[in-house]
């Protein structure tokens, strides 16, 4: 009896000692960018001889650093590689290659991606630019002129024949040039009043703020 226990307990301790085995295996990692992945090489120190044990063992370090690697593109491998062996498990390391193809994809991808964001922003300038020009400029006549005439400074005479008023009519019929008719037609209606009635319409003008709940209005507008 205690003969079989001695022998269990020495079978047990070769199996302790045996050496670890390297092992090494590899696998395609996602990037940040569908269709463009990493080449990725795993290496691990196994002990024992229980292939099961060791295929689900790499199957979760594939799992793992593919969910990892998926935050990076394969223009950044270093860091992508860095970030994985920090805090990769069961003391494996990982070293990740990219190869000419997927680089070249990466940054057709990226190129693509500043162009687009680049025609974004112009286009975003140009419609800021017509927006104003509509809004601040053609709307208004005495504004169109001095604008025109800032960029014609040598065509006084052809400005005199050029239909402001017209022009700001058509600008008008927009939603929102409508409204900046309007607030001038305040601004104008405003500016012949006298002291007094300016000052009587600007508290009926606060009641009326007040009145749909927006007293913030109101006090802007007795602080004005």
């Amino acid at each position: 009896m205690i003969e079989s226990w001695r022998s269990r307990l020495s079978g047990l301790w070769r199996r302790h000692q045996e050496p670890a085995q390297p092992v090494t295996f590899s696998a395609e990692l996602r990037s940040c960018h569908p269709h463009v992945a990493f080449d990725a090489t795993f290496q691990l120190r196994w002990h024992g001889d229980d292939q099961a044990a060791l295929w689900t063992t790499r199957q979760k370090l594939t799992e793992w650093a593919d969910q990892e690697s998926a935050r990076y593109c394969v223009t950044q491998a270093g860091n992508a590689e860095n970030d994985i062996n920090a805090r990769i498990a069961y003391g494996a390391r990982v070293h990740l290659a990219v190869s000419r193809q997927a680089r070249a994809a990466a940054e057709a991808i990226l190129d693509i991606g500043r162009q687009t964001t680049l025609e974004h922003l112009k286009q975003q300038t140009e419609l800021e630019r017509i927006r104003y020009l509509r809004e601040s400029v053609y709307s208004r006549p005495d504004v169109a002129r001095s604008y025109w005439l800032y960029h014609h400074p040598d065509q006084l005479n052809t400005m005199l024949n050029i239909d402001f008023e017209g022009i700001a009519r058509k600008f008008g019929d927009a939603e929102e040039s409508r409204f900046l008719v309007i607030a001038k037609l305040i601004d104008d209606f405003f500016g012949r009043l006298e002291d007094g009635e300016r000052r009587y319409l600007l508290g009926q003008l606060g009641k009326i703020f007040s009145s749909y709940d927006r007293p913030d209005l109101a006090e802007s507008l007795e602080a004005s």
